[in-house]
């Protein structure tokens, strides 16, 4: 009888030992893609490739990012570049195809430049592990990253712990062929799907750079 319940409980200490908790899941993400400290002097980033919209369908375009949260993207059409949207810290701005005119964007909401899942605890996050999925062949964690009604599902890879898809209220991002700039990975090929299927798109990066220096003078809108 205590050979049984000394088996039975081993056989407990090694599933919980040998289980994963999803601020492990998290750190190791954070681990593989280029370390918490490396992330945190992440300042900037400027993509450059093409949004796919349809088969036949594909413009190149660029994206600037900076601290603390401006941005921009522009599409090339025909040798010239448009800008589709942008913020500058004061003012969102974006391109209404209707008019074919760039107009103030007065329902923009501010996105932070860090992901949600650095220092997501300090952020006011709770993440919870609640299962696996199978997402392309790819056996993955799913969390759930909340805060209020902000919640988020994030898929992490079991075996290498890459973020392989993120799903929010609005879209779904499913992200592959990983790989590094400077010292930081990132996927270079984002295909998002809006809840509403009436969005849907494919970005393709040639190339990131990090912090590279970006002028202000790039958000003057």
């Amino acid at each position: 009888m205590r050979t049984q319940l000394l088996f039975v409980f081993l056989f407990i200490f090694i599933i919980f030992s040998n289980s994963q908790t999803a601020d492990q899941i998290i750190k190791k993400h954070l681990e593989i893609t280029g370390g918490i400290n490396k992330w945190k002097d992440f300042n900037s980033v400027v993509l450059k490739g093409e949004m796919v919209l349809g088969l036949k369908e594909a413009y190149p375009i660029e994206i600037y990012q900076k601290r603390p949260n401006w941005n921009k993207t522009i599409m090339i059409t025909n040798g010239k570049k448009m800008l589709l949207n942008g913020y500058n810290g004061k003012k969102a701005v974006k391109y209404n195809f209707h008019s074919n005119k760039l107009e103030n964007d007065f329902s923009y909401v501010p996105e932070a430049f860090d992901s949600d899942l650095l220092d997501y605890l300090n952020k006011g996050f709770q993440a919870v592990l609640i299962g696996t999925e199978k997402i392309n062949g790819t056996n993955c964690y799913k969390v759930k990253l909340i805060k209020n009604t902000n919640v988020t599902t994030y898929c992490f890879d079991v075996k290498s712990y890459q973020l392989i898809r993120e799903i929010n209220t609005e879209e779904t991002k499913t992200y592959s062929n990983f790989r590094k700039s400077s010292t930081l990975t990132f996927p270079y090929k984002i295909e998002i799907k809006s809840i509403d299927n009436q969005s849907d798109f494919v970005l393709i990066f040639k190339t990131i750079e990090v912090n590279k220096l970006i002028s202000s003078k790039e958000f003057n809108f």
